[in-house]
C-alpha cells in the first residue's frame, strides 16, 4: 500500500486514484482490488484529503467512506468538487442511501459503491469513473480551445457596421449558410441572407445590445432546425471602436458546436438514468412487496430521474387485459396506453406487437401534437416531447410493460435505452423473485400435487397439539396410509397416472376426515391422518376397515383404466405409544413396516417393531463398512450351451465375506443396498472388478467366456450410466466385447424411452444386454420388439416345475418360441437336474445355468471350466 505524506509524489504510469477512509482495513482492500491498474493514494481523513488535492491536480477519481470521523463522505465530495476536477465517488451501506441521494441530487457525485461491494462491480465502477474523469478534462480543454480559437483562427468570421449590416465575412460563414459568393453578403442584414428566422433574430439581438450599449463582447449560443436535425452555433460578439473609443461597427466569431452540447445533454441524461438504475435497485432490496416495488420504482423515475411522468402496467396475458397500473408524475400520460393495451386504441397495435412479439423496448424520441396514436397526442398535449415502453420479461413472458416520458426531445439515445432495459430487467426479475417466493412459501408447507400440508407441517401441528394434550390427558392417534404396489400403477400407467391416482386418494381421504383432523401426504405414497378424537382402540380398528378403508374399496378410474387399490395403515397413539411427537410418528413407521410385512391392512404399534428396525439400521451401517473396507467379492456361475455342453458365459454375483457371518448371500443384504442407495457405489465396484477379472484371465492366457454383470433400476435410472460403463472400458480396453448386463422387466420400464436409448449406446459400445427372471414382471410383450436385446432368460421358478406342471413347459416353449422369433437367446435359469436339461434342449432352448452345471464359485476355480474347449456338458454317461 502506497502511504501518503507529504510531499505526495506519483509514478506517472498510471491513472491516481485517492482513497478515503478512517479504516485501514478498508484501504487495504481497495488497494488489493485497484492497485494492479491504478496508482492507488490512501488518506485516513478527510482533511488529509482536502491537503492533497489543493496541491495535486491530477488525481482521477476520489473514492470516499460515507461515515468517518468529524466530515461525513457526501460533506468531503461536495467541497471537493470545488477544489478538483476528479470524479467522486461515495462508498456506503444500504442503510446510509439518504446521504446518496442527498450527494446525486446536488450533482457533487458520479457514482456509489455500497457494502459489501462485488470485486467485478468495483472495477467497473472505478473505469467509468476514470472514463468520466478524461472525459471531463476533455471538455475542459475544449472549451478552453475553443476560446483561443475564436480570437485567433477564422472559423466563422465577419464584421459589421452599426446598423448591423455585413461589411466582410469570411468563406466559412459564407458556406455555412449557403452562400455562394461572400460578396453578396456585403450591405445586407444576416435575416436577408435566408439564414432561419429565429437564429437570426436571437443573434442580431445580441449584435444591437454589443453596439448600443458598447459590451466588450457578448458569446451567443443558438440553433436551429435542419434536414440533418438540430444544430447548435456559438457566436462570440465584440465591438469594434474607432480611433475616438466610440463603436462603429463589431466582430464575430461562430462556430458549430453542436457535438458538445449534445455530449454535456447526453451526460445530464446518463447521469439522470444511472441515479434511477442506481435507486431502483436500492429498492429492490429494500421492498419485498410487489406493489410497493413497482409503486416506488414510478417515483424514483420521476423524482429522481427527472422525468415527466412514468407508469409501470402489469399484464395477463391469457386473460389480455391490464392488471396493475402503478405511476407518478403525470399521471394521466399513460391513460390512452392502456387504452390501446385493452383494445379501446385500436391505432396503437404496432407498440403492443412489437412488444408483445420480440421484447424488444419501443422508442419514440420526437413526438408531435398531430401523431396519428391518440395516446401519443394526449402525451405531447401534456408536456412530453419523447416516450419510451420497456417491456418486463420473466421467463421469457412479458409480464408488463415500464412506461417512460420526458420532457426533452431525443432523450432516450442508446446508452439511456440499454440502462433503462437494465432496470426493467431488474424490476422483472425482483417482480418474479416476489412471486416465486410466495409460491416457495406455499410450496415449503403444501404439497404441489395435492395441495395436502407436507410432513413438515404435520409434524409442526403435532408439536403445537401434545403437550395440551398430555396436560389434559387427552389422546392422539396418527395412522399412516401407505398404497401398495402403487410402483406397478406408474410402471404401468406412467407418473401421470400415478400423480391422479394420488390425487384421487387424497380427495377420498379428505371426504372422511372430522373436523379438527389433519389430513397430510406424509412421502411419496403415503398419506398421513392425524385424528384429534380417536377413541378406542377398538373403535379405532373399526373406523379404519369400515370407513377409511371402505372410501378407499370403490374402483378409480385412472387415465382411462379401472384400478382397485390396497392400502396398508399404521397406527401409533399418544400417549400410550409415545409421549413426544418423534417418537410418535417414528413408531407409526414402526407399525406400516410391520403392516407391509406382515400384509395386513391394519397393524397398531407394539414395541418389538422398533427392535427390528434397529436391526436393519445397524446392517445399512455394517454394509457402508463393507464397502470402505473391500469386504465384497464376485463369484461366478457358468452359463453353458445345450447344443455341445461348453461354458459360453459367466453371470458375476456379489458375494458378503462378513469377517463375523462369513459369506453373507446377497439375498439378506442386497434390499438395504437398494434402499439406502449403497447400490450406485457396489454396482459401479461390480462393473469395475468384473472387468479387471477379465483382464486378468487373458493376460494368462486363457479365453474366458463373456461376464454377465446385473444392473438395479437405481443404476440405470442414472443420468450418466452410460458414460460410467465407458469410463470401465477405457481403464479396461481388453474388457470391451467381454461384459454383458442383465436386467429385470420392470427396471427398463420404469423410463422406456429413456432406457431403450441408453441400451442403443451400450450395445455400441459391445455390451449385450439380457433380460433376466423373464415372466414375473409387467410389462407388455409388445414392447420386446422396440428394446435392443441379445437374449432372454427364463426365470428359474417356471424352470423348477416344468416336469411337474405341463402348463409351465407350455410356459417355457412360448417364451422359446418368441424369443426367437425376435432372433433373441434363451437362456434357462436354476436348472438342477438332468430331465430338466434334457426337456430344455427338446425345446431348443439356447443355454442353461443353475447347480446342475456348476455353483457360483470364485474366479480361480471357475476358471477351470473353461480352460478347455470340450464340453462339460451332459457328463460322459449320458
Amino acid at each position: 500500500m502506497q502511504a501518503v505524506s507529504e510531499p505526495w509524489v506519483a509514478d506517472g504510469t498510471k491513472s491516481r486514484v485517492l482513497v478515503v477512509d478512517d479504516e485501514p482495513q478498508i484501504l487495504a482492500a481497495l488497494q488489493d482490488v485497484l492497485g494492479d491498474e491504478y496508482d492507488v493514494l490512501t488518506v485516513t481523513s478527510p482533511v488529509l484529503a482536502l491537503r492533497l488535492l489543493e496541491s495535486e491536480k491530477d488525481i482521477a477519481v476520489v473514492i470516499s467512506d460515507q461515515r468517518m470521523p468529524g466530515m461525513a463522505g457526501d460533506e468531503l465530495l461536495s467541497l471537493l468538487a470545488d477544489l478538483s476536477d476528479a470524479t467522486r465517488v461515495m462508498v456506503t451501506g444500504y442503510s446510509e442511501m439518504s446521504a446518496v441521494i442527498r450527494a446525486v441530487n446536488s450533482g457533487r457525485i458520479f457514482a456509489y459503491v455500497t457494502k459489501p461491494w462485488q470485486n467485478p462491480d468495483l472495477r467497473m465502477t472505478i473505469k467509468k469513473s476514470v472514463e468520466h474523469f478524461e472525459l471531463m478534462r476533455k471538455l475542459a480543454r475544449e472549451r478552453q480551445l475553443l476560446e483561443d480559437l475564436m480570437s485567433n483562427i477564422p472559423d466563422a468570421i465577419y464584421f459589421k457596421d452599426r446598423d448591423l449590416k455585413f461589411e466582410r465575412i469570411n468563406e466559412a460563414l459564407a458556406s455555412r449558410i449557403a452562400l455562394g459568393d461572400a460578396a453578396l453578403a456585403i450591405g445586407k442584414r444576416l435575416e436577408e441572407l435566408g439564414v432561419a428566422p429565429e437564429l437570426a433574430a436571437a443573434v442580431e439581438r445580441e449584435e444591437a445590445r454589443v453596439v448600443a450599449e458598447a459590451r466588450p463582447s457578448v458569446n451567443v449560443l443558438s440553433s436551429t432546425e435542419g434536414a440533418d436535425g438540430r444544430r447548435y452555433f456559438s457566436t462570440t460578439i465584440a465591438p469594434v471602436r474607432g480611433p475616438g473609443g466610440d463603436v462603429q461597427g463589431l466582430v464575430g466569431v461562430s462556430r458549430d458546436v453542436t457535438e458538445r452540447e449534445e455530449t454535456e445533454r447526453a451526460l445530464q441524461r446518463l447521469t439522470h438514468v444511472r441515479t434511477i438504475l442506481g435507486a431502483v435497485n436500492a429498492a429492490i432490496v429494500r421492498v419485498k412487496d410487489r406493489d410497493e416495488l413497482v409503486g416506488e420504482s414510478c417515483r424514483i423515475a420521476v423524482e429522481d430521474g427527472g422525468l415527466l411522468g412514468s407508469s409501470i402496467l402489469l399484464l395477463d396475458r391469457e386473460r389480455g387485459m391490464v392488471t396493475s397500473v402503478a405511476s407518478h408524475g403525470r399521471t394521466g400520460l399513460v391513460t390512452r396506453f392502456v387504452d390501446a393495451w385493452t383494445g379501446v386504441d385500436s391505432d396503437d397495435v404496432w407498440n403492443r406487437t412489437t412488444i408483445v412479439k420480440s421484447h424488444e423496448p419501443v422508442v419514440m424520441n420526437r413526438l408531435r401534437p398531430n401523431d396519428d396514436r391518440r395516446w401519443a397526442a394526449d402525451v405531447v398535449a401534456s408536456g412530453g416531447q419523447s416516450a419510451a415502453l420497456f417491456p418486463l420479461v420473466s421467463d421469457e413472458r412479458l409480464v408488463g410493460v415500464f412506461v417512460l416520458v420526458s420532457a426533452h426531445p431525443q432523450f432516450f439515445d442508446a446508452e439511456e435505452v440499454r440502462l433503462l432495459s437494465e432496470v426493467a430487467d431488474n424490476i422483472a426479475s425482483a417482480l418474479d423473485h416476489i412471486e416465486k417466493r410466495a409460491l416457495l412459501d406455499f410450496l415449503a408447507y403444501y404439497d404441489e400435487l395435492t395441495n395436502l400440508p407436507k410432513r413438515e407441517l404435520l409434524l409442526d401441528r403435532l408439536h403445537q397439539l401434545l403437550p395440551g394434550r398430555a396436560a389434559r390427558g387427552e389422546a392422539l392417534a396418527l395412522l399412516l396410509v401407505d398404497v401398495t404396489r402403487f410402483r406397478h400403477v406408474n410402471e404401468t400407467l406412467g407418473r401421470l397416472g400415478g400423480d391422479e391416482l394420488l390425487m384421487q386418494l387424497s380427495k377420498r381421504l379428505a371426504g372422511i376426515v372430522a373436523e379438527g383432523d389433519t389430513l397430510a401426504r406424509f412421502d411419496g405414497n403415503a398419506f398421513a391422518l392425524l385424528m384429534t378424537v380417536p377413541g378406542t382402540e377398538a373403535n379405532l380398528t373399526s373406523w379404519v376397515e369400515k370407513t377409511l378403508l371402505g372410501a378407499l374399496a370403490k374402483p378409480l378410474t385412472i387415465r382411462g383404466t379401472e384400478l382397485r387399490v390396497t392400502v396398508r395403515v399404521g397406527v401409533a397413539l399418544f400417549p400410550g405409544d409415545a409421549s413426544d411427537s418423534d417418537n410418535l410418528v417414528r413408531n407409526a413407521e414402526a407399525a406400516l413396516a410391520n403392516a407391509r410385512t406382515v400384509g395386513r391392512n391394519c397393524v397398531f404399534y407394539a414395541p418389538s417393531m422398533n427392535a427390528r428396525m434397529g436391526e436393519k439400521l445397524t446392517l445399512e451401517m455394517r454394509l457402508r463398512r463393507a464397502l470402505e473396507d473391500r469386504q465384497f467379492v464376485l463369484h461366478y456361475q457358468p452359463k453353458v450351451d445345450l447344443r455341445n455342453g461348453g461354458v459360453v458365459g459367466l453371470e458375476a454375483l456379489i458375494r458378503w465375506q462378513d469377517p463375523e457371518r462369513g459369506l453373507v448371500p446377497p439375498g439378506q443384504f442386497i434390499p438395504v443396498l437398494e434402499e439406502t442407495g449403497l447400490i450406485l457405489e457396489v454396482g459401479n465396484w461390480v462393473l469395475e472388478d468384473a472387468a479387471a477379472q477379465y483382464v486378468a484371465w487373458l493376460g494368462r492366457g486363457l479365453t474366458p467366456p463373456r461376464i454377465a454383470v446385473n444392473v438395479s433400476a437405481i443404476q440405470l435410472s442414472q443420468p450418466n450410466f452410460t458414460e460410467l460403463v465407458e469410463q470401465v472400458f477405457e481403464r479396461h480396453p481388453r474388457a470391451r466385447g467381454g461384459l454383458d448386463i442383465e436386467l429385470t422387466e420392470s427396471v427398463l420400464m420404469d423410463d422406456l424411452g429413456g432406457n431403450i436409448e441408453k441400451l442403443r449406446v451400450l450395445k455400441k459400445a459391445g455390451v449385450c444386454v439380457a433380460i433376466d427372471d423373464f415372466g414375473t414382471g409387467y410389462s407388455s410383450l409388445g414392447y420386446l420388439s422396440r428394446l435392443p436385446l441379445d437374449a432372454l432368460k427364463i426365470d428359474r421358478s417356471f424352470v423348477m416345475r416344468m416336469t411337474e406342471d405341463p402348463q409351465e413347459m407350455t410356459i417355457i416353449t412360448t417364451i422359446i418360441s418368441l424369443a426367437h422369433s425376435l432372433d433373441l437367446a434363451v437362456v434357462a435359469e436354476g436348472v438342477e437336474t438332468g430331465d430338466q436339461a434334457r426337456l430344455l434342449r427338446l425345446v431348443r432352448c439356447d443355454e442353461i445355468q443353475g447347480y446342475l452345471v456348476g455353483k457360483p464359485q470364485p474366479a480361480g476355480e471357475v476358471s477351470n471350466q473353461f480352460r478347455s474347449s470340450k464340453a462339460t456338458w451332459p457328463p460322459p454317461a449320458a
